[in-house]
């Protein structure tokens, strides 16, 4: 059982677009903004969504648009005069994006009659605590088309989940992180991708969640990022030459521990994992940016600010830039006023000459003073 600690609302968000860089990238780079443009919420008919993340899922064919994959926290049901509805979990059904939790809470995170009735679980216990299902980065996609690339809607993804009990917001047993395949086989928005849990506490307690925080493919790695307990990153590596499945078999991983690659586990209390000028207290997405080639890091202030941050480096593994604020966004009144900060890139065409950027904010539903998300959409274009 882990200390009793707060949770912080500036989870690791992680969304990233795979950019013409060539070989690698070249150099450290300094954004500079041209042009901003704020847009509306990020919203669906009758439904409240909080902290979505998104990531390419299918790319533009000469018949097809480009699909987006969007995975967001929980979902508020909004009635025809505007109101919260329900405030609590919802079971509804696909296709269109919401159903039981994505990933699956497994057996240990009190499944769903573990008290007696429906009321407990899936997640909420009899004790009053209940285990999260709050994803903070997007699948990371590893595959598509199928083995020979040719099949319209195959993708293969996995995605990384924190196991943690909380009673309100203090966190009170940290569990290590599970590891699940996400899988889809056909196009189009409306069959819903299908998740499998690979592994139960694929990363232990002790270790690093890598993969949680920010991944991205480049250059014939993968590149995963998690948090440590002094609110940094570090990172770990698979080679995509071992092919889609590499990421079940914990030997395929390595780790950049003091300056240098190695395949041994660190523990997540080792002080020489830690990336310089970064923050596990920001949200974040890492990316390439094409034409300039660089890393590029987006990042949020922690709650309670909407404020953006921008941070390049020549390698996956740094170094990186002092992170630069280029934007503050409007909070909200309610209990949450801001957090979840994050980009998306794969609504940009993969030019990197501009960003989505969007976070949560929430504030009182005047008929039921249930807090509301609201989620901002910006367009940062760069110089």
């Amino acid at each position: 059982m882990a200390a009793n600690r707060l949770l912080q609302y500036s989870p690791q968000r992680c969304s990233f677009a795979q950019m013409r860089c060539g070989a690698r990238p070249a150099k450290v780079v300094n954004p500079v903004v041209a042009k901003i443009t704020e847009y509306g919420s990020l919203i669906d008919p009758g439904l409240n969504r909080d902290s979505c993340t998104s990531t390419l899922w299918s790319p533009a064919t000469l018949v097809s648009e480009p699909v987006v994959f969007w995975m967001c926290r929980d979902t508020q049901q909004v009635l025809k005069n505007g109101s919260i509805g329900h405030h609590l979990q919802l079971r509804l059904a696909s296709p269109q994006g919401y159903g039981d939790p994505f990933y699956a809470f497994s057996q240990d995170q009190c499944p769903a009659g573990g008290c007696g009735d429906n009321v407990c679980g899936p997640g909420i216990c009899g004790d009053g605590t209940r285990w999260v299902g709050w994803p903070d980065t997007p699948p990371l996609v590893v595959q598509r088309g199928g083995p020979l690339g040719i099949f319209p809607g195959w993708v293969d993804a996995y995605g990384w989940m924190a196991k943690q009990r909380l009673t309100g917001l203090t966190v009170l047993e940290d569990a290590g992180n599970s590891l699940f395949k996400v899988t889809s086989r056909f196009p189009g928005e409306s069959i819903m991708a299908k998740t499998e849990l690979v592994k139960d506490a694929f990363w232990t307690k002790d270790e690093v969640g890598y993969g949680t925080a920010c991944h991205v493919i480049h250059g014939g790695y993968a590149y995963l990022y998690g948090g440590t307990p002094n609110a940094k990153l570090a990172v770990a590596r698979v080679s995509t030459l071992r092919g889609p499945t590499a990421f079940e078999n914990r030997k395929n991983y390595e780790f950049y521990v003091n300056g240098k690659w190695t395949s041994k586990t660190p523990l997540a209390s080792d002080p020489t994992i830690i990336l310089p000028n970064t923050s596990q207290s920001k949200a974040r997405s890492i990316g390439l940016r094409s034409g300039r080639c660089s890393f590029v890091w987006i990042g949020g202030d922690s709650f309670p600010d909407a404020d953006a941050y921008i941070s390049t480096a020549p390698n996956a593994e740094g170094p990186w830039t002092v992170p630069k604020k280029f934007y503050s966004g409007v909070v909200g009144n309610g209990t949450l006023p801001a957090y979840s900060s994050l980009a998306h890139p794969a609504l940009t065409d993969g030019t990197g000459n501009y960003i989505f950027i969007s976070w949560t904010k929430t504030h009182p539903d005047p008929a039921t003073n249930f807090d509301v998300y609201d989620q901002p959409l910006v367009r940062v274009d760069w110089a």
